[in-house]
């Protein structure tokens, strides 16, 4: 399953749910508002009223939330 991190720079909560991906060796892309290639998705992250990072979404684009619901859906 890979799944997709939405992060910023200087992000704790995004560097730890990266962790628990690698921990548990679990893939996943990243990509980062604060990069010049990824900027296109700020307009779309407020749009939909997601204002904080990271924002983790599984291989079928279901939205997981932040770090707390990333770790809660692993433990299932």
């Amino acid at each position: 399953m890979m799944y997709v991190i939405i992060s910023r720079d200087q992000c704790n909560f995004c560097d730890r749910a990266k962790a628990v991906l690698r921990s548990q060796g679990k893939q996943y892309t990243e990509y980062n508002i604060q990069s010049q290639s990824s900027r296109w998705l700020l307009p779309l992250l407020l749009k939909a009223d997601l204002k904080t990072v990271p924002q983790i979404f599984d291989s079928e684009g279901n939205h997981i939330g932040g770090y707390t619901e990333l770790e809660n859906s692993l433990k299932k």
